[in-house]
């Protein structure tokens, strides 16, 4: 047995390997007196497991064994078998990106890049929305959930356009006797990840609906937040222009069957989320809307016949101050609604930034009279 292969028994602990048994419809048939358990299949009376336990004197040797005998029944190498004992006892994040470019399993490097670089950054968004819940994190993860994301490994792509797995451990190995320690973060943050893509998932569907980005206010209670969309986005490529899905599978747990969680991101979706996540950043834009309001600033230039006036208006429950580039006989009839202290309307679509707001394209400014209200 080459030494790659004897490197492999490491990677897996009895506890994983006695799941992975159960699992694949394999049964405890007796016990080799106080040394190892003997595991048989009911389709199959050939086929046996001896499983020792971790103290016996020659338990390395053993373990191996038992890895090769599961590998010569299910027809293929000690590595596949223990790469899928690996990854029943974690949660597997799949991305499989779609387009054209990618049927043949391929990718363009500069994408494949930034696909793996946002997959940590996803689960790093679940992970901070865990211990509070913001529109945007500006701060690295708390250092628990930092050395629990240390802990993510990237499983082998897969031909379907192009799929990473990301796998994400509920256990790891604590000590030479395999004594095996839970980390409670790790089915919180992969809970936390399913909540705020499903809330996403929601909101889009909301948005489209109604056109206002407040419905995403929501969906921040529930772990979304503009690092969660931007690391989405990342999957699209650096044109945006390529459409991908999520899958979530979380590690069985005695007794319950989990269900993978799918979503899709199609290009509609990346567009909104590319929308959504601006809005977090506070720095969006309200498309159509008309501003009222009273003037509370001018100003001109020298010798310049168009100028910026200041609107001070209500946008979605939220008091503004409006920057307006007027020209001409507008900005005039600005100029004199500032003087007699009368209201004026003006439409346009509003860039909202975090410390201002300026109205995109203007039109059809004009002053509102006293009977215009009546």
């Amino acid at each position: 047995m080459n030494s790659s292969v004897r490197r492999l028994d490491h990677e897996v602990s009895p506890d994983q390997l006695r799941a992975y048994l159960e699992h694949n419809q394999w049964f405890e048939d007796g016990k080799i007196r106080s040394v190892a358990t003997i595991w048989h299949r009911r389709d199959n009376e050939d086929a046996e497991v001896i499983l020792p336990l971790s103290y016996v004197k020659d338990y390395r040797q053993r373990f191996r064994d038992a890895l090769a005998s599961i590998a010569s029944f299910e027809n293929r190498p000690v590595s596949e078998v223990v790469s899928e004992v690996k990854r029943l006892s974690a949660n597997v994040v799949t991305i499989r990106v779609v387009h054209d470019d990618t049927s043949d399993g391929t990718i363009p490097i500069n994408d494949g890049v930034l696909l793996i670089a946002k997959a940590k950054d996803l689960l790093s968004a679940a992970a901070r929305s865990l211990y509070a819940k913001r529109k945007q994190f500006t701060r690295g993860a708390p250092k628990e959930a930092k050395d629990y994301l240390d802990t993510l490994l990237l499983g082998q792509t897969e031909i379907g356009s192009y799929v990473v797995n990301v796998i994400a451990p509920v256990q790891a190995i604590a000590d030479g006797n395999n004594v095996m320690a839970t980390n409670p973060l790790a089915q919180a943050i992969t809970s936390n990840l399913i909540a705020g893509l499903s809330a996403l998932e929601k909101a889009t569907a909301t948005y489209e609906e109604m056109g206002d980005l407040v419905v995403f206010d929501e969906a921040v209670l529930a772990g979304a937040s503009s690092n969660m969309c931007d690391a989405l986005l990342g999957f699209s490529g650096e044109k945006r222009n390529r459409a991908f899905e999520v899958t979530v599978t979380m590690a069985p747990v005695p007794l319950f069957e989990t269900k993978p969680a799918k979503f899709m991101f199609d290009g509609k979706y990346v567009d909104t989320l590319e929308k959504a996540s601006g809005y977090y950043k506070g720095d969006y834009i309200l498309p159509g809307r008309q501003l009222t309001g009273y003037i509370t600033k001018l100003s001109r230039p020298k010798e310049e016949t168009s100028g910026t006036i200041t609107i001070d208006s209500t946008l979605g429950n939220v008091d503004r101050k409006v920057q307006v580039e007027l020209t001409g006989d507008d900005y005039h009839q600005a100029v004199v609604a500032h003087d007699n202290s009368k209201l004026v309307r003006v439409e346009g679509d509003v860039h909202i930034k975090s410390k201002s707001a300026q109205l995109l394209n203007p039109k059809n400014f004009g002053v509102i009279e006293i009977e215009d209200l009546l």
